[in-house]
This record gives structure tokens, C-alpha cells and sequence, in this order.
């Protein structure tokens, strides 16, 4: 019988284990782990701007109307004649509230004036006027996905009221986001949403532009944890139609490496730039 060298397998073990040890510390501390981890950040950033965006359209739009046009169901066109989406509203009056709503987009995709294609049902309770300071809409999905991305969590969306003659809300959300390749990202933010233009059609509210502050942390789809602060002399600027934030700059932080990724300087397009230890690079943000 051979005899076993412990020493020498306690050795190559140890040698193992340190290998793999580095090299995971390497992948979680690597450039191309934080500017993967900006990507997933930007795009989870934009599915709840969207998910704002098409519940501002909606509930504005019935509040506006004193919530009287919806007795059951309301179909309402999208840019595809083929398309509509459905908007139930269980008290149709201005007195009494809470108010349930529900949109629902259907199960072949929705086409919305953003471009996203939306599926399912967003459910949102109103506590009062949306013209209120203090009043609330409570968020929540079924079966809801945008691109094909599905999205779970819920959304608490507060009326700060105006300053400076510009509204602005605060948003707390918290998401799962399990997107088209099977991975999920963990999101929470804390932001406040400002309305810098109404796009001089104050009735219609999907074309308004927005001006967003605040943080989010979460885990990004390879398992990293990571924190976000928007630049406070950036914020982020979202335009009426366009499916990406088109300037603004926030700080990504993971374990082992810190990012700048900025959004441009107000052009329509699906481009950042990320910034690691001085270098900068372009990079392409997700739908």
C-alpha cells in the first residue's frame, strides 16, 4: 500500500482553495463585474421609470377626469390600432377613496408611447386627489412584465406637492426583476421625481420630462452587491417618449471598485459612458 503524504495534500488543498478564493475576488472586483453591474443598474433604473411614466398616463388621466368615465372598463388605443389596454376603476366619483385601479395590458404585448412593449396588470390603490400634497399610489403587478423582462415588487409613490412651481413625488421601490436571459437583479430605490416641462400640453402626461435625485442598492444578475447615488448636480433626466434617461450621472459602488456612468448631455439614444480609475468607455444600456 502507498503511503499517503498528509502534508502534501493539506498543502495542495490549501494552494486550491487560495485559487479560487483570488479568483473569485478578482471576478467581484474586475472592471468588466462593475460596468456589468452599471448595466443591470441602468436598466432596472429605467423599467421603474417606466412602470412611473405608464401609471402617471393613467391615473392622472382618470383623476383629471374626476375618475367619472370608467364605469367597468375603458379600452384605450395604442400606437398598434390592435392593441388596447383595459382601466378599472371601482369607485367612479371625487369623494370617496381609496380608489382601486387596475390596467391591464393584455398577454400579447402592449406597444406603449415609449416604444417598451408591456404585458400583464399593474394594480394601483389611490389614497386621494393626485393634486394633494401627502396622497399616495400603493403599486403592485401581476404577471407584469416590459420587453419581456418580468417584474415583481411593489412601489409606494407619495405627492410632495409644488416648489419652485414644480411638482414633485417621492418614490420608494422595491423590485425583482427577472429578465429575458433567466438572471434576476435585486432593486431598491429611494428617489424623489420632479417635473421640469409639461411639453406645454398640461392634460397629457406622458410626453412631461422629469428631473430624478436619490439612491438605490440591490444585487446585480451575476450575484454582486452594489449601492448607487445619482449625482446631486446631475440628477437624471427622463424625456416624454424616449425609453432611456438622455443625461444625468450617478455613482456605482460594488466590493472592490467604484464607477461613474453618465448619461450624456440630453441626446435620444441608448448610450452611457462608465468611468473606472480614469478611463472612460461607452457602453450600451438595455431595453
Amino acid at each position: 500500500m502507498k503511503k499517503v503524504n498528509l502534508l502534501a495534500i493539506l498543502a495542495i488543498s490549501f494552494i486550491l482553495i487560495s485559487f479560487v478564493a483570488c479568483t473569485a475576488d478578482q471576478t467581484v472586483g474586475s472592471d468588466a463585474s462593475v460596468t456589468s453591474t452599471a448595466v443591470d443598474e441602468a436598466q432596472a433604473s429605467n423599467l421603474n421609470d417606466q412602470v412611473i411614466s405608464a401609471v402617471d398616463d393613467y391615473v392622472n388621466t382618470s383623476d383629471a377626469n374626476g375618475f367619472a368615465k370608467v364605469n367597468s372598463a375603458q379600452k384605450v388605443n395604442s400606437i398598434s390600432a390592435t392593441d388596447t389596454v383595459i382601466v378599472t376603476i371601482d369607485k367612479t366619483d371625487l369623494t370617496v377613496f381609496p380608489k382601486k385601479i387596475s390596467v391591464d395590458f393584455g398577454t400579447t404585448g402592449y406597444t406603449d408611447k415609449r416604444g417598451n412593449v408591456l404585458k400583464g396588470k399593474i394594480y394601483i390603490t389611490v389614497s386621494n386627489r393626485m393634486t394633494i400634497a401627502g396622497s399616495t399610489r400603493q403599486i403592485l403587478f401581476s404577471n407584469f412584465y416590459v420587453n419581456d423582462n418580468l417584474v415583481k415588487g411593489t412601489k409606494t409613490v407619495t405627492y410632495n406637492g409644488i416648489t419652485d412651481s414644480k411638482p414633485s413625488w417621492s418614490i420608494v421601490a422595491r423590485d425583482t426583476i427577472t429578465r429575458v436571459d433567466g438572471t434576476t437583479v435585486i432593486w431598491n430605490s429611494d428617489r424623489t421625481r420632479t417635473r421640469i416641462d409639461d411639453n406645454s400640453t398640461p392634460l397629457i402626461y406622458w410626453d412631461d420630462s422629469y428631473a430624478i435625485s436619490g439612491s438605490s442598492n440591490g444585487i446585480n444578475a451575476k450575484g454582486v452587491a452594489y449601492t448607487m447615488t445619482i449625482d446631486a448636480t446631475k440628477p437624471l433626466v427622463t424625456v416624454g417618449g424616449w425609453k432611456y434617461f438622455v443625461s444625468g450621472a450617478v455613482l456605482i459602488t460594488t466590493e472592490k471598485r467604484t464607477a461613474l456612468l453618465d448619461y450624456g448631455d440630453g441626446t435620444k439614444d441608448a448610450k452611457a459612458t462608465i468611468t473606472i480609475n480614469g478611463v472612460t468607455k461607452d457602453i450600451n444600456l438595455k431595453k
